[in-house]
């Protein structure tokens, strides 16, 4: 097999994907499954024995449904970059024209200069139940919004009967799906015994319920275990960002928060009862106090701390103790 390397950028859009190569000028394809099929081919028939890797920014499912057809094919490998870096990379670039056909050629340049690293999927239950505690998470939302709207209604003087039997059939509606979600997780769980040992695990670190403890597994499992400290606090982005220049600029630090919001947002309520109930948190928190940190600064240090004691416990499949004193 040849050594050589062909690169690929992919605009992926809901409708049509826009795909560049560097011995051709870039073009569309509709988003669909004999579109992908149309793409792999003319990527295959251009590449020849080469190597293949293609490049697209992250845009949910629709990235990642595209991204595992294309690692079907043998000598293909598939990158999923940050669109932040591909913004950032284009503004360096001085790109002042925003097209799909535009933003295909920057991806392939991004690609060519960056070598990004090659995208993995995820098992198959891990992909199953991210989706199922995203699902949940949205049917929460919708449940407490209606919920809302209900207790605001029985204050109006002016009740409509028929919007009040709407809200409570929503209401009723909601509550029953999300029991049904509920139970599709707790089936998945029972069904993979890595899942359930994972699971009991994590819940043995004082803070961590099994709410949480299911949000961690769908959120970062493999990330947790596969990527370093840095990395993982750098993809829940609770990695600090400090603003310093010479002497005159000197602003002031705060996370990053350039990392998967729903990671950050599940660590929060746990890192509230940790500082409460758990010794090792709370005693960072008090110490990091008593350093005059400011309580925002210091408990978003136990949320860092709670996730790469998560880490820690998922590698070692140790339960938590909090006793436990690494070695220097």
């Amino acid at each position: 097999m040849s050594k050589t390397m062909m690169y690929v950028g992919v605009d992926v859009g809901k409708d049509e994907l826009w795909a560049a190569m560097t011995t051709t000028k870039p073009r569309p394809f509709p988003h669909t499954k004999t579109g992908v099929k149309a793409l792999s081919t003319w990527i295959m028939k251009a590449a020849g024995d080469a190597r293949v890797h293609v490049s697209m920014e992250a845009t949910g499912i629709y990235s990642q449904a595209l991204a595992m057809r294309l690692v079907a094919h043998a000598n293909l490998e598939v990158s999923i970059v940050n669109p932040a870096q591909i913004k950032a990379f284009a503004r360096a670039q001085l790109r002042r024209t925003k097209t799909d056909r535009v933003d295909a050629a920057v991806i392939l340049a991004f690609a060519q200069s960056q070598t990004p690293p090659p995208w993995t999927p995820e098992a198959p239950a891990i992909s199953k139940l991210s989706r199922l505690v995203a699902h949940r998470e949205a049917v929460d939302e919708d449940l407490t919004r209606w919920k809302n709207r209900q207790h605001a209604a029985s204050y109006d003087p002016r009740g409509v009967k028929e919007v009040d039997q709407s809200q409570a059939k929503m209401v009723r509606m909601l509550t029953r799906q999300r029991a049904t979600i509920e139970n599709a997780i707790a089936a998945l769980i029972a069904a993979e015994p890595a899942l359930a040992e994972d699971r009991a695990v994590l819940q043995t670190i004082i803070g961590i319920g099994p709410i949480s403890s299911v949000q961690l597994l769908a959120y970062a499992k493999g990330r947790l275990t596969e990527r370093t400290a840095r990395q993982i606090t750098a993809h829940a982005g609770l990695a600090p960002a400090h603003r310093q220049s010479g002497s005159s600029v000197r602003g002031k630090s705060h996370i990053a928060k350039q990392g998967d919001m729903r990671l950050r947002t599940c660590l929060f309520m746990p890192v509230l009862s940790a500082i409460r109930h758990n010794p090792v948190i709370r005693e960072f928190y008090h110490r990091l106090l008593e350093r005059r940190k400011p309580k925002k600064v210091a408990l978003v240090a136990c949320m860092r701390k709670l996730l790469l004691i998560a880490r820690a416990i998922l590698i070692s499949r140790e339960p938590f103790n909090p006793a436990y004193q690494p070695l220097m």
